[in-house]
């Protein structure tokens, strides 16, 4: 059984003999060290584990033209910068932690035509060059593939132009503005996204909110029906209508108040389940038996070593895997605190744990 196959079939609550196991991304100063540790250069991990991949189609969703990115201010071990999305960032020289955001593009209804005018559906360039040779090597492919990532958003891409606070703040100060934008914005993204839709055959939709926080989320329920769902209903029944079957959505945080929202309206699974965020993906699991859940690995387990990973993952797969629907994978990018050796190990318990699963 090839790695789509069993995708598919796990997504509908199957039991392959195949675990498409896969994650979702590893920090630069990881991969930095585990080549220092074995990873051949050039070999990603995924290959040197057996894992399968995704990739997102190349399908530029942003601003173009972009804006000009250029370093504003060099401060030692920090920059600032412009970047290729108009924001100003502080950003650290050893990449070792998020950038302090400091400004963005879009503050106030007056800067939304200058952004609007960055993100014509049919500017050249949405598609590249080489989209057909891409399409044509796509149809035997055994990797996952999915349209779309952070663009495809309703509060995500907002926030990506105009920060979180600005943001919370038009919910209540311009709604006009946030319902203009997102006006414009599905109906960018049902024009950028119709050809590829039409010319190539997906494994899985993929939305990127980043709506929540440790506490719970950052916008009301209310709120998200009032503001997201209608946009949900009419970009999931433009996706279904051209073949998607399966959507899912990423957020940090704590999501569980949203959930049955996001369920209600299409959305057919949820990543990554934060662990410091208070998310139980067994006591979710339970409470929502049809949601597929991606995730929900403790990634501060396997920097603690090979013991703490079989203890995190001998209480939560089991369970999951009887279940179904569930999909393994540390519930954020692999930080640079974790050894190969123990990644390798933690890849090879997965697989144990399933096989023991199966009937």
């Amino acid at each position: 059984m090839r790695f789509r196959e069993a995708f598919a079939a796990l997504m509908q609550f199957e039991r392959p003999e195949l675990l498409p196991q896969f994650e979702w991304g590893y920090w630069a100063a990881t991969l930095e060290r585990w080549r220092g540790e074995g990873l051949p250069e050039g070999r990603e991990p995924w290959e040197h584990c057996g894992l399968t991949w995704y990739e997102h189609a190349p399908v530029h969703m942003g601003l173009l033209p972009a804006f000009e990115a250029e370093v504003l201010r060099d401060e030692g071990e920090t920059y600032v910068m412009r970047q290729a999305d108009g924001v100003i960032a502080r950003h650290r020289r050893d990449g070792l932690s998020m950038p302090q955001w400091l400004a963005f593009p879009l503050k106030t209804r007056a800067d939304l035509d200058g952004i609007l005018a960055r993100l014509d559906p049919h500017s050249p360039g949405r598609y590249p060059d080489d989209w057909e040779a891409r399409v044509a090597a796509w149809r035997d492919r055994d990797h996952l593939l999915t349209p779309g990532c952070c663009a495809v958003s309703f509060f995500g891409w907002p926030r990506a132009l105009m920060g979180v606070e600005n943001l919370l703040y038009a919910y209540h100060d311009d709604p006009g503005l946030l319902r203009a934008l997102c006006d414009h914005h599905l109906n960018f993204l049902r024009t950028v996204m119709e050809r590829e839709l039409r010319e190539v055959q997906f494994d899985f939709a993929f939305m990127w909110e980043d709506m929540a926080y440790t506490a719970g989320p950052l916008i009301s329920p209310a709120m998200v029906r009032e503001f997201m769902l209608p946009y949900y209903r009419e970009l999931f029944d433009f996706l279904r209508a051209h073949g998607i079957r399966l959507i899912l959505l990423d957020s940090d945080g704590d999501i569980r108040p949203l959930i049955p929202l996001f369920t209600e309206v299409g959305v057919d699974g949820l990543l990554p389940f934060e662990v410091t965020a208070g998310q139980d993906i067994r006591a979710i699991g339970e409470q929502y038996p049809r949601l597929r859940i991606l995730g929900g690995i403790d990634k501060r387990a396997l920097a603690r070593g090979c013991e703490a990973v079989d203890e995190e993952l001998e209480a939560k797969l089991p369970p999951l895997f009887a279940r179904g629907g569930y999909l393994p994978s540390v519930d954020h990018h692999i930080p640079p605190d974790v050894p190969l050796a123990t990644f390798e190990h933690y890849v090879a318990r997965c697989r144990d744990l399933y096989a023991q699963a199966l009937p």
